[in-house]
């Protein structure tokens, strides 16, 4: 199993210098028709049956009762047509759950996450306040804000950074796992580096689905970050399940390294250019995903 991971990951990572605008950004809360449907679903990580139990977006905060202190909470993010059930999503809660070493919460936006590019991107955004609102909720309720931990993935990475952008505190950490690249919409609200204490970023599909420029404190490129990542088609029908293999190679990547950490080796660099003049500063061994460790 542990070669399948191994067998052309190779990575890269620069510290970006970039600091985005947020002059599109809006912490506005939509009203209730709009926040109802949209929850926050803990996952058990048994074999109880049901083995979610949902929590309105809006009054978020009975799930404390639920959650165990003592471990840090992950919530995570999907992106744009997904849901759920979704096997791309599945493969990351299984992970996330396996051995029990974290609490896990699903944000679940399926009532806007399937559309138009437009329409579920403002709804996104729409929904990112609410996110940021709710967990700014739990925390005034006794939620640890040093451990929360936020994980999210193509669409989902820019909802996560609603939850720096309208709040006073900072969370220690967001992953973003190929954030979706704005090229695809309107002009908007994008996760940047100021979203949390420490953000990384994994980049599969860069220029493609996934975001062609730097967005966290770190940004690691898989095999480059573009497509067609191994076992990937370079072009498929559009918005298909094959079109999205590499966008969706860097929830594969975090899934499995959550179940068998491994060391990668790294060129740190101050941008993609200076690596590809080869004028990198460091190569470092590194942990990426959940193993992964402030620099």
């Amino acid at each position: 199993m542990l070669s399948s991971i191994i067998y052309l990951y190779v990575l890269l990572i620069f510290v970006t210098r970039i600091k985005h605008g947020q002059s599109l950004c809006s912490c506005n809360q939509p009203d209730l028709d709009f926040a109802t449907g949209v929850n926050l679903l803990y996952y058990k990580c048994n074999s109880e049956i049901p083995a979610t139990i949902a929590y309105p977006i809006t009054v978020p905060q009975t799930l404390l009762k639920v959650l165990d202190d003592n471990k840090r909470t992950i919530f995570y993010v999907y992106g744009y047509e997904q849901f759920p059930e979704n096997n791309n999503v599945q493969i990351m809660m299984k992970a996330l759950c396996y051995g029990r070493t974290d609490n896990v919460v699903l944000l679940d936006w399926s009532k806007y996450s399937n559309g138009t590019y437009a329409s579920v991107f403002r709804n996104a955004e729409k929904v990112g306040s609410l996110f940021a609102q709710s967990i700014q909720l739990l925390v005034e309720s006794g939620l640890d804000v040093s451990k929360i931990y936020i994980i999210a993935h193509s669409l989902g990475a820019h909802i996560a950074g609603f939850v720096g952008k309208c709040n006073t505190f900072k969370i220690p950490r967001i992953t973003g796992l190929d954030p979706a690249n704005p090229i695809f919409y309107l002009p908007g609200c994008y996760l940047t580096r100021n979203d949390a204490m420490w953000v990384d970023v994994i980049h599969t599909d860069k220029g493609g689905y996934g975001t062609p420029t730097s967005m966290g404190t770190a940004d690691y490129y898989v095999n480059g970050g573009t497509r067609p990542q191994p076992g990937c088609k370079l072009f498929a029908l559009p918005l298909s399940d094959t079109d999205f293999c590499s966008h969706q190679k860097s929830v594969v990547l975090y899934a499995k390294l959550k179940r068998h950490p491994m060391k990668f080796v790294a060129k740190e660099c101050f941008s993609f250019i200076h690596y590809k003049l080869n004028n990198c500063y460091k190569i470092w061994k590194i942990d990426i995903g959940y193993a992964a460790q402030n620099m």
